[in-house]
């Protein structure tokens, strides 16, 4: 028990200038428990009392008189009002799960006799607030106890002077706002009909308690207000006015209600107290709130109409980008084919016109050779091959020959000039494609990094060397700035840092006149202090430049800084939109700093985390790297994937038979011209069901299989699964078969769709376009792997990011 003696004119610890004595008991509430403590008559089995105030004024007890025993307050109370009390606060105390916060819940005002030290007895008030939790359970009461007679003579006297004030009644009830008035003490000492009506409570009620205790103690969470926080009555206290402000008051049923209150002060504190005008706007706030509600869907709706315009806009400029440039390269493809055609009937011509001179020359028959054909050729490049007939074609007339074979070099030039524009055509196709795919990735959310140990110096020179021959085509010097630092190893997603890297270089490429000069550099700030590593990477040229306006249109979606050039230059506009956006996914900034005639430089960064011990030693020295080398590399920071062919003295045997599944005919015709190229032997399927019928046949060779993903009959992926499952049985079954590399060569190029054909059984996978060498390397990759009986790990793309 704590006991606060003297005297205290206070309220938690709030001074009350003037307030006439009275005394603050606190009891706090807990559960029961099995310690042992003397009996007790109160209801409640623990506690904890606080006394406040000028006990010794009020009752006569000094510091020492008062028991540290929760029974001395009621052994006080007068015998005959004992019971009644105890009975009373009994049933105040009661769970109240239904209605805790409700007025009979949580007021408590009972009178009785209190013996003062002098043996005789005062007439008592003690008006109580009672806290409860969520399901009612009372933790909480604070008792405020003083003497009911002087305190009935003081607001008697205040009655007094309010008699000659009855014409206010009148008025105050003829107005639909709550009015309290209120003495010094805070105690209500009129209060109109529309007060009633809103609070719940009558005059009679209410008068006994204070304005707080009845409408503002509990706050809408169900935790206590404390009295000194009360806005009301701090302007009472303070004999301040307030106007039109905002509060949630307590009803008698125990519901919270919005309203606006004003407080204005009645003559001076002492004698005067105050008035409060109150309103319950709850209805007002709630059409407020749904009014702006209805103003926040309607501006919603409407920016959801703008962006939709914006959208239909961005389709609209993308459908025509989009039938553009696949338009564009068709019409190149298609042109270029008729001329190829052509060309090669003009050949085939040529070629029956000396097949005929022959004949004539060896019978001696020149007089009637075949005349002449007129054939035109637009580039002349003449072919050694061709300067010197075969044996086979015996003696030619030199005059016929050397006319003839002027015209077939000239026709195969022009021929290998269309192949080229041909395959410009299909490499541009397959860069649109490949930004559509990037941008409906980047717009849906599905770019997800694949971390890995990356070598930062390595993969940037090798960005720098597969840019040399496009570079060295426009006489460009493109050169790789020194790294200086001990050699960086990231955890980094390389596919995604190489390609902004690439984008940011062909633009360069691509801006820069004949003769130019372009660097790139690669470097990386020291670990903060969560680890992290910010690398910076730059691409500087010395092209055109550019003014501020156009650098405002940079990293825009089918956007370039200057549509003249554009045109000049050509490109798609979308390179530099999707480098910034790949950058935000790796946590980094992309930025330009250019002059028009001074270049421009492309900056970027991004943040990654260092490999781990064990990662780095997994790694092991490379490319004449030393153990301590790379223990200094760690204290910086990731790998780039090892090479094919490092550590292998002796070429591995080919594969015996390869399994092809391709539903396309020209696919999988060009695709058995490759593997017979390259030295294969290969059995060819339109569909997966087909390949896994045979992979299956007691006695097969097939040691290796290409399969397309999405095929009629049985899909890729459904083959590989059966396929991996037959290696099972068969291992079951005791026939020593090993795990078959299947490589899968697939337009589908998400990561998910990845991920689903390695889950399946792929060992690699390849997207198409594919390119003969890729194809070569993978195979190569994989008749290592089985020669040395290394572990039959998948390997994805990533084999091309290896030069």
């Amino acid at each position: 028990m704590v006991i606060t003696s003297g005297v205290d004119n206070s309220i938690g610890n709030v001074p009350i200038p003037g307030r006439q004595e009275e005394v603050t008991r606190i009891v706090r509430l807990s559960p029961p428990d099995t310690t042992d403590r003397a009996p007790s008559a109160t209801p409640f089995q623990k506690q904890t009392v606080t006394w406040k105030g000028p006990i010794q004024a009020l009752f006569g007890y000094s510091f020492h008189d008062v028991e540290e025993t929760e029974d001395w307050w009621l052994d006080r109370i007068h015998p005959e009002d004992r019971d009644s009390i105890l009975e009373s606060l009994t049933r105040h105390l009661i769970a109240a799960p239904e209605r805790p916060f409700a007025a009979d819940h949580r007021i408590w005002g009972p009178d009785y006799r209190f013996r003062h030290a002098d043996g005789t007895y005062t007439l008592t008030s003690d008006r109580t607030i009672t806290t409860r939790d969520q399901n009612g359970n009372a933790i909480m009461f604070e008792s405020v106890v003083f003497d009911k007679e002087a305190r009935r003579n003081e607001r008697a006297y205040h009655a007094k002077n309010l008699k000659s004030q009855d014409r206010l009644a009148l008025v105050t009830n003829n107005t639909p706002s709550g009015i309290f008035m209120m003495d010094p003490q805070g105690y209500c000492i009129f209060m109109n009909s529309a007060a009633e009506q809103i609070t719940g409570f009558t005059f009679d009620e209410i008068h006994d308690y204070t304005f707080h205790a009845s409408v503002h103690s509990c706050r809408p969470n169900g935790k206590p207000f404390p009295l000194h926080e009360c806005p009301v009555y701090g302007h009472q206290q303070d004999g301040t006015a307030a106007k039109n402000e905002s509060e949630i008051f307590v009803h008698k049923d125990g519901h919270h209600y919005d309203i606006e209150y004003s407080v204005s002060p009645i003559g001076n504190y002492a004698s005067g107290g105050a008035v409060i005008e109150f309103r319950d706007v709850t209805e007002q706030k709630k059409i407020e709130r749904e009014r702006l509600n209805a103003v926040l869907m309607t501006e919603q709706q409407s920016i959801r109409i703008k962006a939709d315009d914006v959208h239909k806009a961005n389709m609209i400029s993308f459908v025509s980008f989009i039938c553009h440039e696949i338009r564009n390269p068709l019409q190149g493809i298609t042109s270029s084919a008729e001329f190829l055609l052509e060309t090669l009937e003009k050949l085939d011509t040529l070629t029956n016109t000396l097949s005929l001179a022959e004949k004539s020359t060896i019978n001696g028959d020149s007089a009637h050779a075949a005349p002449q054909p007129d054939v035109s050729a637009p580039i002349s490049n003449n072919v050694d091959t061709l300067a010197h007939p075969h044996p086979s074609l015996g003696v030619v007339n030199p005059e016929i020959d050397a006319y003839t074979r002027t015209q077939v070099d000239d026709l195969i030039s022009h021929a290998k000039q269309l192949v080229g524009n041909i395959q410009t055509c299909a490499e541009h196709q397959a860069l649109i494609t490949n930004n559509v795919l990037d941008l409906s990735r980047l717009d849906a959310g599905k770019v997800e990094l694949s971390f890995d140990v990356v070598n930062i110096p390595a993969l940037g020179q090798q960005t720098v060397e597969m840019m040399l021959a496009k570079a060295r085509d426009k006489h460009i010097y493109l050169t790789m700035a020194e790294w200086r630092s001990p050699i960086l190893y990231l955890r980094a997603d390389a596919t995604v840092l190489r390609q902004v890297l690439l984008n940011l270089v062909s633009n360069a490429i691509k801006f820069t006149p004949e003769h130019g000069q372009i660097l790139v550099e690669l470097y990386a700030d020291p670990p903060t202090d969560d680890g992290r590593i910010t690398l910076h990477g730059s691409v500087t040229d010395n092209g055109l430049g550019m003014s501020e306006t156009e650098q405002q249109k940079l990293f825009q979606r089918f956007s370039q800084a200057n549509q003249k050039v554009a045109q000049l230059y050509g490109g798609s506009g979308l390179g530099l939109s999707i480098s910034k956006e790949l950058v935000r996914v790796m946590g980094g900034e992309i930025h330009v700093k250019s002059a028009q005639g001074m270049g421009s430089t492309f900056s970027f960064t991004s943040i990654h985390d260092p490999p781990t011990t064990e990662e780095l030693s997994a790694l092991g020295p490379q490319h004449g790297e030393t153990e301590s080398t790379l223990q200094v590399a760690h204290t910086t920071g990731g790998s780039e994937l090892p090479k094919l062919e490092a550590g292998l003295d002796h070429p591995p045997p080919k594969f015996r038979m390869i399994g092809v599944a391709e539903d396309n005919p020209i696919n999988l015709q060009y695709l058995a011209k490759n593997l017979k190229k390259l030295g294969y032997q290969y059995t060819l399927c339109t569909n997966g069901k087909e390949l896994l019928d045979k992979f299956c046949e007691p006695g097969n060779t097939i040691d290796c299989c290409i399969l397309d993903i999405s095929m009629p009959v049985m899909d890729g992926l459904e083959a590989a699964r059966l396929m991996r499952e037959h290696e099972v049985s068969c291992m079951v079954n005791g026939t020593l078969r090993r795990r078959t590399p299947m490589i899968a060569m697939s337009g589908n190029a998400m990561t998910q769709q990845v991920t689903d054909a390695l889950s399946a059984g792929i060992s690699s996978y390849l997207v198409k376009p594919c390119k003969q060498a890729d194809l070569a390397r993978t195979l190569t990759y994989w008749e290592h792997i089985v020669d040395s009986s290394a572990d039959h790990r998948p390997l994805t793309d990533r084999l091309r990011e290896v030069p």
